[in-house]
């Protein structure tokens, strides 16, 4: 009866097509997923928690929730003291015009690389007042924002939001399946292989000093704030507006990055130490979520002493610590229903039901352009490409162990089809100035290149491999 582990996933996937509500259809299909399991609605509403809180539990998936707290708590603090408003004060006298914009929306990669909301909101807040200065092309600029947040944060494969939850979701999925290499090694090698990413980041690079056509063919058109009030529709809005409360410095955004990096280094020499005589060996022995999180947390410390020395209060950093931990709690609970999903269809047989026969009578040349598609397909459709991830990577593991396809290859597919979601994000949109409507119809068509240049180059793939 394995096919039944079919079930939770197909009603996540059609009820988040048909209401666009991630929370409520991931919801759902854990509980569908419990049901079939426990064979009894008390049973199953019993079992609803077990799962929750199995997923949760799991060592390398509570410091994935650590750190993006601890991102998005660090991220708060800085605007709060002024240092993005006090960055943009420094730039703004270098920026005359719309190409000067699209260059720098590309450098201030460098000192916000760590967490793409706060790329966006950051990089959006210091640029988009020039823009309209300057009489840029918003759209551009929306478009911008989102291939250099997800897409190129995603080729990073240090000290990030997202290097965490990668490194845990591989080493999750990769247990008891004979594979030798390091989750760390396996995450920094597929990050070759996510051709979607490199392609959207070469098409916006394209844009940036060509232009190529960027507004003139536009396609796709959808309803704002569909079923939200004009209450919610406000605050939301409000949400992503700077929060600068303090004179502007620029220093108080360059210290915590430099930190951020020295940190994380640090600390995946330190935890690698003992395994390997060479420093670039113990790196890539480090106990890589333990040393994230440890180099967030120290970096958060010495970022609050920092600004306590500006006589910035402990009170009023502690409270931006906790705004920024909740700014992520739809991302967390997002992840804890995925995982949960996820654990509830395997329990269910779902691994049993792709049998070794069925992949190998599957043409390797046609497994990873299949798996892109198919993780594309759900990342447009759920919207969210952590979601996506975690529902998509056992497959490509199961497929990459039973047809010899290599590993990272596979694992590099499920990096670049979740990625589709993020190319369209409504956060950019805000940022640049623009409704999400006019972000999705000019930057669509360049998310359907990308797919279908990215879907060739894995066809290619599996001649070549």
């Amino acid at each position: 009866m394995a096919w039944l582990s079919l079930i939770p996933p197909l009603i996540t996937i059609v009820l988040t097509f048909k209401t666009k509500r991630l929370v409520p259809a991931l919801f759902l299909g854990v509980v569908a997923g419990s049901l079939i399991s426990s064979k009894s609605i008390l049973g199953g509403i019993i079992s609803i928690g077990s799962y929750l809180v199995d997923a949760v539990a799991d060592k390398d998936s509570a410091y994935t929730l650590g750190f993006l707290i601890a991102f998005s708590a660090l991220a708060d603090v800085i605007e709060m003291a002024g240092g993005i408003a006090g960055f943009s004060e420094k730039i703004s006298k270098w920026v005359k015009n719309e190409r000067h914009v699209s260059l720098w929306t590309w450098l201030l990669s460098v000192f916000t690389f760590f967490d793409s909301s706060f790329h966006t909101i950051a990089v959006g807040t210091m640029l988009s007042p020039i823009m309209n200065k300057v009489k840029g092309s918003k759209e551009k600029f929306a478009f911008l924002l989102s291939v250099t947040s997800l897409q190129l944060i995603l080729l990073i494969p240090i000290a990030t939001a997202y290097l965490g939850y990668m490194v845990a979701l591989v080493t999750n999925n990769i247990k008891g399946r004979g594979i030798e290499q390091s989750a760390y090694t396996i995450v920094a090698q597929s990050v070759l292989w996510n051709f979607f990413s490199w392609v959207m980041i070469l098409i916006a690079i394209g844009v940036s000093i060509f232009g190529l056509g960027f507004g003139r063919i536009r396609l796709g058109k959808i309803s704002e704030g569909e079923g939200l009030t004009q209450a919610h529709i406000d605050r939301d809005e409000a949400s992503g507006k700077p929060i600068q409360e303090y004179p502007k410095k620029s220093m108080n955004l360059l210290v915590p990055v430099i930190f951020l990096l020295i940190c994380t280094i640090f600390f995946f020499w330190w935890t690698g130490r003992k395994k390997s005589t060479n420093f670039f060996g113990a790196l890539s022995e480090a106990n890589f979520n333990a040393s994230i999180f440890a180099g967030i947390i120290l970096t958060l410390i010495i970022t609050s002493i920092f600004f306590m020395l500006q006589k910035i209060s402990l009170a009023e950093i502690e409270a931006h610590i906790i705004i920024g931990a909740e700014k992520v709690l739809s991302l967390v609970l997002i992840l804890s229903l995925s995982w949960a999903l996820t654990i509830v269809t395997e329990k269910l047989g779902f691994n049993d039901l792709i049998s070794d026969e069925i992949i190998k009578s599957i043409p390797a040349i046609l497994i990873p352009p299949a798996i892109f598609l198919f993780a594309a397909v759900i990342s447009y459709t759920i919207g969210s490409s952590w979601a996506t991830w975690a529902l998509v990577m056992p497959t490509a593991v199961t497929f990459a162990v039973s047809s010899g396809v290599n590993i990272s290859i596979m694992i590099g597919t499920v990096w670049a089809g979740g990625a589709v979601a993020d190319v369209i994000s409504p956060l950019s949109a805000q940022m640049a100035g623009i409704s999400f409507g006019e972000h999705l119809s000019t930057s669509f068509p360049y998310v359907i290149g990308g797919v279908l240049i990215s879907a060739a180059g894995y066809l290619l793939v599996g001649v070549l491999f």
